[in-house]
């Protein structure tokens, strides 16, 4: 069985417009989603064997922030800049990648191609993941280059102002 969490990326500040996007930070908000995501994430006893983000600042915090909260080695995150503003195709280019050893997969990345991504496994399911909003699959397959082969079982679907842990 494999496992995948897909992530939006926490609130990104827009304090300085002429920043580059893929320097943006998070924001105060973004700063306290991200480790309450990963609080949840915990409280469900959910432990990644791989965590793959983007390498954009936004989604690196993100990353780095649920990765503390889960107790997952920050050096061992693996950054991706394929995922920056990604579409589905390069989504699951990168999870082909990963090693048929890791079980339970998180990939942080950015909307729309997180949106589009999701809705590919489900049907239309939403017109937009949220900021930090996640969702979780399993798929009955032990390898990761199979996944899109088998139906997608959704574990859940979360995001910070859903107010449920």
């Amino acid at each position: 069985m494999k496992t995948l969490l897909i992530v939006r990326h926490a609130k990104s500040d827009w304090t300085y417009i002429d920043q580059k996007d893929i320097e943006r930070s998070l924001n105060d908000r973004g700063l306290r989603d991200a480790p309450m995501m990963g609080q949840r994430l915990k409280g469900r006893g959910f432990m990644p064997d791989l965590i793959l983000s983007s390498s954009a600042k936004r989604a690196a915090q993100t990353a780095s922030l649920m990765a503390q909260e889960l107790q997952y080695p920050i050096e061992k995150i693996r950054w991706e800049d394929k995922l920056y503003h990604a579409l589905p195709d390069v989504i699951q280019s990168c999870i082909f990648g990963v090693e048929n050893e890791v079980d339970t997969l998180i990939v942080v990345c950015h909307n729309p191609g997180i949106t589009y991504f999701v809705n590919g496994l489900l049907g239309p399911f939403t017109d937009n993941i949220p900021t930090c909003g996640m969702a979780a699959f399993r798929f009955d397959t032990l390898k990761w280059e199979e996944y899109p082969t088998v139906k997608a079982k959704l574990l859940f679907f979360d995001f910070p102002k859903n107010g449920i842990s």
